[in-house]
């Protein structure tokens, strides 16, 4: 974790996507994680596995609208949104992208506006190589999310 640390300090960056050993980005680690969780573990930098303190990655699709991405980051309380195309990583979008993009007022004057909440897509926990899928009975209610990689349920 130390290494992933002096990463973000040396790129003057408040977070990085980490990659899994296939090149595939597995989750996040930002400067908001390391606050809450690395300190909860009481132990040494060096002692601490990025695995243990990263975060899950919330996607969003490369067409996606400022206020769809707006929406997702404000009600998942995260700092950014992974940018997917399929399983590809093209990058991330931050609250402060779209406060740069759309200035405040029109940021909130969107945010405001009424619109069907969106599906949150999130890395799977336990395996960190699928996304969760929705799994709903026929009335349409939600039973659990499910990663169709290792099966691994909420």
């Amino acid at each position: 974790m130390l290494v992933a640390a002096e990463t973000m300090n040396r790129a003057k960056s408040t977070g990085i996507a980490v990659v899994g050993e296939d090149g595939k980005v597995v989750g996040l680690l930002t400067a908001r994680r390391l606050l809450w969780d690395f300190f909860a573990l009481n132990k040494k930098p060096e002692d601490v596995k990025v695995s243990q303190v990263m975060g899950p990655f919330y996607r969003i699709g490369p067409n996606a609208s400022a206020r769809e991405a707006a929406r997702k980051i404000l009600a998942h309380n995260v700092s950014r949104l992974g940018v997917f195309e399929s399983d590809e990583f093209l990058g991330w979008v931050s609250l402060d992208d779209l406060t740069r993009e759309l200035g405040k007022r029109r940021l909130i004057k969107a945010l405001r506006s009424r619109e069907e909440p969106e599906n949150p897509e999130v890395l799977c926990p336990e395996c960190r190589r699928a996304f969760m899928n929705k799994v709903t009975n026929d009335e349409g209610d939600i039973l659990r999310w499910e990663c169709s990689n290792c099966k691994y349920a909420l």
